[in-house]
Protein backbone atom coordinates (compact mmCIF):
# COMPACT_ATOMS: atom_id res chain seq x y z
CA UNK A 1 0.00 0.00 0.00
CA UNK A 2 1.94 2.90 -1.25
CA UNK A 3 1.23 6.09 -2.74
CA UNK A 4 3.62 9.14 -3.99
CA UNK A 5 1.44 11.82 -2.33
CA UNK A 6 0.03 9.91 1.08
CA UNK A 7 3.13 6.79 0.84
CA UNK A 8 -0.29 4.72 0.01
CA UNK A 9 -1.16 2.30 -2.70
CA UNK A 10 -4.44 0.01 -3.38
CA UNK A 11 -4.77 -2.70 -4.88
CA UNK A 12 -6.71 -6.10 -5.52
CA UNK A 13 -10.06 -6.09 -3.05
CA UNK A 14 -8.88 -3.08 -0.64
CA UNK A 15 -9.22 -0.92 -4.45
CA UNK A 16 -12.13 -2.46 -5.24
CA UNK A 17 -13.77 -1.61 -1.82
CA UNK A 18 -12.45 1.83 -2.26
CA UNK A 19 -13.45 2.77 -5.77
CA UNK A 20 -17.23 1.15 -5.03
CA UNK A 21 -17.38 3.78 -1.09
CA UNK A 22 -15.88 6.71 -3.46
CA UNK A 23 -18.53 6.25 -6.30
CA UNK A 24 -21.34 5.33 -3.97
CA UNK A 25 -23.70 8.31 -2.61
CA UNK A 26 -24.07 7.10 0.93
CA UNK A 27 -22.35 4.77 3.38
CA UNK A 28 -22.51 1.39 2.88
CA UNK A 29 -22.74 -1.68 5.25
CA UNK A 30 -20.31 -4.63 5.39
CA UNK A 31 -23.14 -6.53 3.64
CA UNK A 32 -24.30 -4.04 0.48
CA UNK A 33 -20.33 -4.06 -0.32
CA UNK A 34 -20.17 -7.73 -0.03
CA UNK A 35 -22.89 -8.35 -2.67
CA UNK A 36 -22.07 -5.17 -5.02
CA UNK A 37 -18.41 -7.07 -5.44
CA UNK A 38 -19.60 -10.68 -5.06
CA UNK A 39 -17.53 -11.38 -2.36
CA UNK A 40 -17.40 -12.98 1.39
CA UNK A 41 -18.45 -10.04 3.68
CA UNK A 42 -15.97 -11.56 6.33
CA UNK A 43 -13.35 -10.96 3.74
CA UNK A 44 -14.60 -7.29 2.80
CA UNK A 45 -14.95 -6.91 6.89
CA UNK A 46 -11.15 -7.68 6.92
CA UNK A 47 -9.81 -5.31 4.32
CA UNK A 48 -12.42 -2.74 5.74
CA UNK A 49 -10.34 -2.88 8.88
CA UNK A 50 -7.63 -2.21 7.29
CA UNK A 51 -8.41 0.54 5.26
CA UNK A 52 -10.14 2.27 8.12
CA UNK A 53 -6.65 1.49 10.43
CA UNK A 54 -4.90 3.68 7.70
CA UNK A 55 -7.29 6.18 7.53
CA UNK A 56 -8.65 5.75 4.12
CA UNK A 57 -12.32 4.53 4.95
CA UNK A 58 -13.83 5.61 8.11
CA UNK A 59 -16.83 3.96 9.88
CA UNK A 60 -20.12 5.84 11.59
CA UNK A 61 -23.69 4.96 12.50
CA UNK A 62 -24.49 4.53 8.61
CA UNK A 63 -22.20 2.03 7.56
CA UNK A 64 -18.92 2.91 5.73
CA UNK A 65 -17.28 5.74 3.47
CA UNK A 66 -13.96 7.22 2.06
CA UNK A 67 -12.49 9.37 4.59
CA UNK A 68 -9.33 10.27 2.48
CA UNK A 69 -9.31 11.02 -1.24
CA UNK A 70 -6.04 9.04 -2.28
CA UNK A 71 -4.01 9.06 -5.66
CA UNK A 72 -4.89 5.80 -7.89
CA UNK A 73 -1.77 5.83 -10.77
CA UNK A 74 -3.50 7.00 -14.28
CA UNK A 75 -7.07 8.05 -12.96
CA UNK A 76 -8.59 11.19 -11.90
CA UNK A 77 -11.30 11.53 -9.41
CA UNK A 78 -14.11 13.80 -10.91
CA UNK A 79 -17.15 14.09 -8.92
CA UNK A 80 -16.74 11.45 -7.23
CA UNK A 81 -16.38 8.81 -10.12
CA UNK A 82 -12.77 7.51 -10.94
CA UNK A 83 -11.90 8.68 -14.59
CA UNK A 84 -9.31 6.59 -16.46
CA UNK A 85 -6.66 9.46 -17.55
CA UNK A 86 -7.15 7.96 -21.24
CA UNK A 87 -11.01 8.78 -21.14
CA UNK A 88 -9.99 12.46 -20.72
CA UNK A 89 -7.25 12.01 -23.60
CA UNK A 90 -9.74 10.90 -25.75
CA UNK A 91 -11.85 13.92 -25.40
CA UNK A 92 -9.19 16.29 -26.20
CA UNK A 93 -8.87 14.06 -29.60
CA UNK A 94 -12.83 14.10 -30.13
CA UNK A 95 -12.40 17.89 -29.70
CA UNK A 96 -10.02 17.89 -32.71
CA UNK A 97 -11.91 15.86 -34.69
CA UNK A 98 -15.00 17.48 -34.24
CA UNK A 99 -12.88 21.03 -35.44
CA UNK A 100 -11.60 19.00 -37.96
CA UNK A 101 -14.69 17.99 -39.77
CA UNK A 102 -15.97 22.18 -38.99
CA UNK A 103 -13.08 22.95 -41.00
CA UNK A 104 -13.59 20.61 -44.06
CA UNK A 105 -17.41 21.31 -43.40
CA UNK A 106 -16.97 25.05 -44.11
CA UNK A 107 -14.11 25.08 -46.64
CA UNK A 108 -15.58 22.03 -48.91
CA UNK A 109 -11.89 21.06 -49.32
CA UNK A 110 -10.70 17.83 -48.82
CA UNK A 111 -7.07 17.05 -49.75
CA UNK A 112 -4.61 14.41 -48.63
CA UNK A 113 -3.28 16.07 -45.98
CA UNK A 114 -6.90 16.67 -44.10
CA UNK A 115 -7.53 13.07 -44.66
CA UNK A 116 -4.74 11.86 -43.58
CA UNK A 117 -4.84 14.19 -40.63
CA UNK A 118 -8.79 13.45 -40.23
CA UNK A 119 -7.62 9.55 -40.08
CA UNK A 120 -5.18 10.04 -37.59
CA UNK A 121 -7.58 11.87 -35.08
CA UNK A 122 -10.08 9.66 -35.62
CA UNK A 123 -8.09 6.13 -34.68
CA UNK A 124 -6.14 7.88 -31.74
CA UNK A 125 -9.79 8.95 -30.36
CA UNK A 126 -10.90 5.40 -30.96
CA UNK A 127 -7.66 3.96 -29.44
CA UNK A 128 -7.63 6.47 -25.88
CA UNK A 129 -11.73 5.75 -25.53
CA UNK A 130 -11.24 1.82 -25.64
CA UNK A 131 -8.43 1.60 -23.71
CA UNK A 132 -9.81 4.08 -21.21
CA UNK A 133 -12.95 1.61 -21.11
CA UNK A 134 -10.56 -1.16 -20.39
CA UNK A 135 -8.88 0.47 -17.88
CA UNK A 136 -12.43 0.91 -16.09
CA UNK A 137 -13.58 -2.51 -16.49
CA UNK A 138 -10.11 -3.88 -14.74
CA UNK A 139 -10.77 -2.24 -11.21
CA UNK A 140 -13.77 -4.47 -10.77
Amino acid sequence: MKNKRDNIELTGVPLKIYVYLLESKEPKSVREIAEALNMAPSSIHYHLKKLVSIGIIKRDINGYTVNKKINIEGYMILMNKLIPRLLIYSLFFLGVLIGEIIVILKTRIINVDRGISLLTTLIAFILFFYEGIISKKKLF
